[in-house]
């Protein structure tokens, strides 16, 4: 049903200036009631099927974000930073060194990822959590009603999600190019990104949402964790540091490697199927399958290779008697897991050159 204007329905005027008091108080109880009414047409369960317009939405989202986080950035993170790295006498410096100054800005990186990724899982549960799906994977393909993949409608409010993730790594592409610390995986953090807004498009556009919901929150929940572990370990509260990578670990392995295959991508690859109507969807029907668990599969191919290097980075923590150490020159640590947790990383030929 289309969402008819507050305005229109009411038959109300614009707000316009008043003089008295009373006309004030009058003023005013309308400018509530039409908000209260707008609020109210803005329904979450609407249900609508997706169409190309609707990322007209996500610009809107990755303004949003470099907005706050300037504010955070300045007003919170600032602070909060020099007093747990530093402490509270030397929060505000004259003088600051290169290496203070690193320390701050990574901080502050980390701190904003946390909170976009805290931010954007409670928000995927909040979708997600009283659908059918979140439970039930044959639910991604089928309902409400005689609704079969792909003729599925979307409901508001995981258009919102999807335009709200969309228009956060959307953001970080330019931020990792101006804002952000030049990195030595600069190429593999862009390449991330670009491959995390195509993959968020193409489910939007292939219509895979709702088992794109979950892979959402899926991933969010283990990014929380490593962002705590780096801010922990910035701040030299290392037993919190080594705490928050043992969760990281776990709910990788059971999220992303026990979940993710066993029951996202068996729903994409063979329940999905089961439902299809293959006369009516001769075409578009196999290209969205084999498109987007292509990606899918891609993606677990990626959870792997990192878990190996996690597992590295575990048994050189039991080695080290729990401590994230920063001696990583044996060698058994590579570039980018050193880069996962922040820790210097030595090349082979930084050795030859200090030997």
């Amino acid at each position: 049903m289309p969402l008819e204007s507050p305005l229109a329905a009411k038959n109300q005027k614009p707000i316009g200036i008043t003089i008295s008091p009373a006309a004030g108080k009058t003023q005013l109880k309308t400018a509530m009631v039409i908000g209260g009414d707008l609020l109210n047409s803005l329904d979450l369960e609407h249900e609508s099927f997706p169409t190309y317009g609707d990322f007209t939405v996500l610009p809107l989202f990755a303004i949003f974000f470099p907005t706050v986080r300037f504010f955070l950035d300045r007003f919170l993170f600032e602070r909060v930073g020099r007093w747990l790295i530093f402490g509270k006498g030397e929060q505000k410096l004259d003088v600051e060194t290169d290496d203070r100054i690193k320390k701050i800005r990574k901080f502050k990186e980390s701190a904003w990822k946390c909170v976009y990724y805290l931010s954007a899982e409670i928000l995927a549960l909040a979708v997600t959590y009283n659908e059918p799906w979140f439970t039930d994977t044959n639910s991604f393909w089928l309902g409400p009603g005689d609704q079969r993949w792909p003729d599925q409608k979307m409901k508001l409010k995981l258009k919102g999600l999807y335009m709200y993730t969309g228009g956060f790594y959307t953001y970080s592409i330019f931020a990792l190019i101006f804002w952000e610390t030049r990195r030595s995986d600069f190429g593999v953090s862009m390449g991330h990104h670009v491959a995390t807004v195509i993959l968020i498009a193409m489910s939007y556009i292939c219509r895979f949402a709702r088992a794109g919901s979950v892979v959402l929150a899926l991933h969010d929940a283990s990014d929380v964790f490593l962002e705590v572990g780096k801010m922990s370990k910035y701040s030299g509260a290392e037993a919190l540091a080594s705490f928050s990578f043992i969760l990281f670990v776990i709910s990788w392995v059971v999220l992303r490697l026990i979940y993710y295959p066993f029951w996202i991508l068996w729903s994409t690859s063979y329940q999905v199927v089961q439902t299809l109507d293959k006369e009516k969807h001769v075409k578009e029907g196999p290209l969205y399958y084999y498109v987007f668990n292509t990606l899918l599969f891609c993606l677990l191919v990626l959870h792997i290779y990192w878990w190996v290097l996690m597992y590295r980075m575990l048994v050189k923590q039991i080695q080290d008697r729990g401590k994230l150490s920063d001696d990583v020159r044996s060698g058994k640590l590579n570039g980018p897991m050193c880069h996962l947790f922040d820790l210097p990383y030595y090349s082979d030929s930084d050795k030859e050159h200090e030997d």
